[in-house]
């Protein structure tokens, strides 16, 4: 057996782990491919729900994964041929979001390759038990978490909707709370910060680029006009800024120590779920496709969940930036509210949401100096 690469002082991410990341991706563009869709100019309120609920498996299977692979990834052939299978099963699930498929065929074999990559999850810890000793007898405690989670998911097959999908999630959420309640157990193998952290940016950063790319093929078929070049132009500016937001502090992170890492993982769904909102927001923006109201809708959905999301993570493990943090969140909603509440037409309303992006880069620098300083102790 190869050492773990947990103790290792100089941890990346490895090349396979990036690999991952991008097949994740594409199931959850493929996932964000609900909102693209109109109706006379409007999103109905299911396909909102639609979105969260498909997104919501696909983002458990990465997470699952990165909560093994932080603690007990030896880079092994039989490390990689899971994950590969994993990546596979996640590829056929992707296939069926794109499909659209409604009969109970094609949703059983979606569940059953969800549950089968969990169940795979599940037997890697059981593999692994003695890798850390088996302190506190931990993996052994989490791969039987999965199992039972993934027992219930797949019960659902065998139940008619709605039932069917209440139970399907019944899994899901029984699997979060789970880790959650057994939290002081957890913490016999602390997460590998960095490792951790590298984790989540790298999937943020591909997110980012797909949001590039939705700018780009909503460019592709269209006749250039000054509206839609504004929103092209702000949607990209908007995008840079978010990244600015997100990893203009990110070293703080990098240079805390977790004990669960939950703070961090946990509330990243929300702010990719927030991303992917505010993807097909600049899309629609550049289309003009979408009625005001319904922009405006999704427009402070995408904006909430993304900060929420980014500002979970660093209130938890940061408590000494939490006065900024507030203040300059409760700005940037109060300026979304003003520009949204505002008779403007979508590209205007874009322009104006970008600009409240900007101010949280600028008022990010009241305390940059702290950091700079030293005054804030990592």
């Amino acid at each position: 057996m190869k050492d773990l690469r947990y103790f290792d002082a100089h941890r990346r991410a490895t090349w396979l782990e990036l690999f991952f990341d991008l097949i994740i991706v594409v199931a959850l563009r493929d996932a964000g491919e609900i909102l693209s869709e109109t109706h006379d100019g409007h999103i109905a309120p299911q396909q909102f729900l639609h979105f969260v609920l498909v997104f919501l498996p696909l983002w458990w299977i990465w997470a699952g994964h990165t909560i093994y692979a932080n603690r007990f990834d030896t880079d092994s052939r039989q490390h990689r041929l899971s994950t590969l299978l994993i990546m596979f099963l996640l590829i056929v699930i992707s296939a069926q979001i794109s499909a659209g498929a409604q009969d109970h065929y094609d949703y059983a074999l979606a569940v059953a390759c969800y549950c089968g990559a969990r169940l795979i999850i599940a037997v890697m810890y059981f593999v692994s038990k003695r890798k850390h000793h088996d302190r506190g007898g931990f993996a052994t405690l989490v791969g039987a978490v999965f199992v039972v989670g993934a027992a219930i998911s797949l019960s659902s097959i065998l139940l008619a909707p709605p039932w069917s999908y209440l139970v399907f999630y019944a899994g899901i959420v029984f699997d979060m709370a789970a880790l959650v309640l057994l939290n002081r157990r957890l913490h016999v193998v602390p997460a590998h910060t960095p490792h951790l952290v590298e984790r989540v940016g790298l999937l943020t950063i591909i997110m980012l680029g797909e949001s590039v790319i939705s700018i780009s093929a909503a460019l592709a078929d269209i006749a250039w006009n000054q509206s839609n070049v504004i929103a092209a132009v702000s949607g990209f500016v908007m995008v840079s800024a978010i990244w600015w937001i997100y990893y203009d502090s990110f070293h703080l992170l990098e240079q805390r120590r977790f004990t669960t890492g939950h703070s961090i993982l946990y509330s990243h769904f929300f702010l990719f779920v927030g991303l992917a909102m505010l993807a097909s927001l600049i899309h629609h923006a550049i289309l003009d496709d979408l009625a005001p109201n319904d922009f405006r809708l999704m427009a402070a959905a995408g904006t909430v969940l993304f900060f929420l999301g980014k500002q979970y993570g660093y209130y938890m493990e940061v408590p000494e930036l939490r006065p900024y943090l507030l203040s300059n969140t409760a700005a940037v909603f109060a300026l979304t509210a003003l520009v949204l509440m505002l008779p403007l037409g979508i590209e205007a309303m874009l322009v104006g949401i970008t600009a409240t992006m900007i101010c949280y880069v600028l008022l990010n620098l009241r305390y940059r100096h702290l950091v700079r300083a030293g005054q804030v102790p990592t």
